[in-house]
């Protein structure tokens, strides 16, 4: 498919194909992995913290279940949460989701390797260039195309749901109650309390039934997503408590639990318990290809989150880019697999695990909570799929995930806490360039500080130059776009006169009431103050006219379409009329101006193209480059 201003994913994933690959999905490494971790933490009684799991994931998948059938958007959690706490909210939960897959894609792909361990032993550095290497393979499958990359996943679903049927079936036969007798649900838990140790094994167990968010990331690519995937959301979610709990089950009776505890591939002990060493090996063997299918799940769904964040606005728009050979949104699919090799580069699978966990609970937490607030808002929203108790439940549920955080280690929280606010920088500055109303906010919010902020940005000596270039102008019109504060704006209308004329416009309501009472204070009668749209400024105002000049400071990095902007003003200017505009890059080094004005050159060719012959230049400073664009009309 050809590239659009509306970018469109391929439809062709059914029912049944969905239903394997959400089990492959969800399942994840915690059943390979958990059972020891978990037993090393509350012994055979973790088998109670397993099942009180299962209960929560079951909700948990109602959520998303609802949430799906009113939103089939690739976009998943990022998409239910903008509707219910707006777009920042929804940002926010994106971005959250973002890393979780990251750090889940890293985390997959170096705990498969340990499973390789009992065939021969691997360096820490082996293990990570054998996980890039599965990285760059499962990216090439996913930028091939959709068809190709749900081929994959299904023998991998297929195999998981085998090798994980075999060893509860074979285990049935070495299944020992005694290990798991009522005196045995009491461990050696040292210092900590049992329901305190419950607590801290469900935490981790909860990274089983991670993965919801990569089945709706496929909503846009499945058929009739609003129906098929709440069904795929609680039958694949049913199968997967049902073998997880199995499992679990035979592992902690066929094999004792200080076993499992100390063990880094805790099935490959029970699979040597119940089918002796040769059988073992193959079962690792199986168990390594199901742990390498999770990292596919996750590799291939989580480019589309990327494309649902990008088309709308919120990441560069290089991320929406579709493939016109394979209909995937191959940009993404790049982007994706650099940041999770940079994540693999950097730990274990214990401390990716340790990473993920309080970044996924506060993603989920804000899910499941997003259903009773539309139960509210959007009341009359179709729903495919409803909840039960809707406008309770998930609230009660979004506490009990908040009450689990508290048995992460603090320090972990707080890790996790800056990861997510790392993305906040992020959302202002493609707000500023795509979102005006939001930019618009913001400078009202802001009008108090807008006097400062000129002052700090805009040295005397560039404020005369501006004021030098329209010598000469008086009883003649200048418009003065972005008055902010009224300062620059003041200094105008004193330079054209009384018979002269300044147009003042902004966005802000605010800030032109600041400007106002600043014009009236120094008794300007010849200021017109204008409230601009700021979703069509390129339009002007209609009282925007017979210009003989035109100037503003910090305004044309907001434009998203400078160019129109430019060309209006070209056609309401006299011949010869002069332009000067000031604006910034390498703002405190990290805040870069746009494309277009990233070269001398190219704002002197966007300016001609608009009739206007400019001369450009830049004052370096220490914390933000200033450009100078002046010049004058001359066709």
């Amino acid at each position: 498919m050809a590239e659009s201003n509306t970018p469109e994913l391929k439809k062709s994933i059914s029912f049944s194909v969905l239903i394997l690959l959400a089990i492959n999905a969800i399942i994840g490494t915690g059943i390979f992995f958990v059972p020891g971790i978990a037993a090393a933490i509350a012994g055979p009684a973790s088998l109670i913290a397993w099942v009180g799991v299962a209960i929560l994931a079951m909700l948990v998948a109602a959520c998303f279940a609802e949430l799906v059938g009113m939103f089939p958007k690739s976009g998943g959690v990022y998409e239910y949460t903008k509707q219910a706490f707006g777009e920042f909210g929804g940002f926010l939960v994106g971005w959250t989701s973002w890393m979780v897959a990251n750090v889940t894609i890293a985390m997959l792909s170096i705990g498969c390797l340990e499973y390789l361990t009992i065939f021969f032993d691997m360096s820490q550095l082996f293990k990570i260039v054998v996980a890039l290497g599965i990285v760059t393979l499962i990216n090439v499958v996913s930028f091939r195309g959709v068809d190709l990359s749900v081929k994959v996943l299904l023998i991998f679903s297929i195999v998981t749901i085998l090798s994980l049927w075999t060893l509860i079936s074979w285990g049935v036969y070495y299944f020992d109650f005694g290990n798991i007798q009522i005196i045995n649900m009491m461990p050696h838990i040292g210092e900590k309390g049992l329901i305190i140790s419950l607590v801290i094994a469900m935490v981790y167990i909860l990274e089983t039934f991670f993965g919801w968010e990569t089945v709706a990331n496929l909503a846009e690519e499945t058929k009739d997503a609003k129906n098929v995937i709440p069904k795929v959301m609680m039958w694949g979610t049913l199968c997967v408590t049902l073998l997880a709990i199995g499992v679990v089950s035979i592992s902690l009776g066929a094999v004792n639990w200080e076993i499992l505890a100390g063990s880094n591939a805790p099935l490959t002990e029970v699979a040597n318990a119940i089918m002796g060493t040769t059988g073992g090996k193959i079962m690792t063997l199986l168990i390594f290809l199901n742990i390498f299918g999770g990292a596919a799940a996750w590799i291939i769904t989580t480019p589309r989150l990327i494309f649902a964040l990008a088309r709308d606005g919120l990441l560069p728009k290089a991320l929406q880019k579709i493939h016109p050979k394979y209909q995937t949104p191959y940009i993404a699919i790049l982007v994706q697999a650099v940041l999770s090799g940079l994540i693999i580069i950097s730990g274990s699978y214990a401390l990716l695990l340790e990473l993920v966990l309080p970044l996924a609970i506060f993603m989920y937490s804000m899910v499941v909570v997003s259903v009773t607030i539309l139960r509210f808002t959007q009341p009359d929203t179709e729903r495919t799929f409803k909840v039960p108790f809707g406008k309770v439940m998930p609230v009660t549920l979004g506490l009990v995930l908040m009450f689990l955080l508290g048995g992460i280690e603090p320090i972990t929280t707080a890790t996790g806490a800056m990861f997510v606010a790392l993305g906040v920088p992020l959302y202002l500055m493609r707000t500023v360039e795509s979102k005006p109303l939001i930019v618009q906010k913001l400078l009202d919010t802001s009008s108090s500080l807008q006097k400062f902020s000129y002052k700090l940005f805009v040295k005397p000596k560039t404020h005369n130059y501006i004021l030098k270039h329209f010598e000469g102008f008086e009883r003649r019109r200048i418009l003065n776009m972005g008055a902010s504060s009224g300062e620059l704006a003041k200094d105008l209308a004193q330079l054209v006169g009384a018979e002269g004329q300044v147009i003042a416009t902004d966005v802000s309501t605010n800030n032109l009431h600041n400007a106002t009472k600043l014009a009236q204070k120094h008794g300007l009668q010849n200021v017109e103050f204008i409230l601009e749209s700021s979703g069509s400024r390129h339009e002007l105002h209609k009282n925007v006219h017979t210009l003989h000049g035109a100037t503003s400071v910090g305004l044309l990095g907001y434009l998203s379409e400078p160019e129109k902007v430019l060309h209006a003003l070209n056609l309401r200017m006299a011949q010869r009329g002069r332009v000067y505009f000031i604006d910034y890059d390498r703002v405190f080094k990290i805040f870069r101006a746009p494309e277009w004005m990233s070269e001398d050159d190219k704002i002197s060719q966007t300016f001609e193209q608009a009739g206007f012959k400019v001369k450009v230049w830049r004052s370096k400073g220490i914390l933000w480059d200033t450009i100078h664009i002046a010049g004058w009309k001359y066709k």
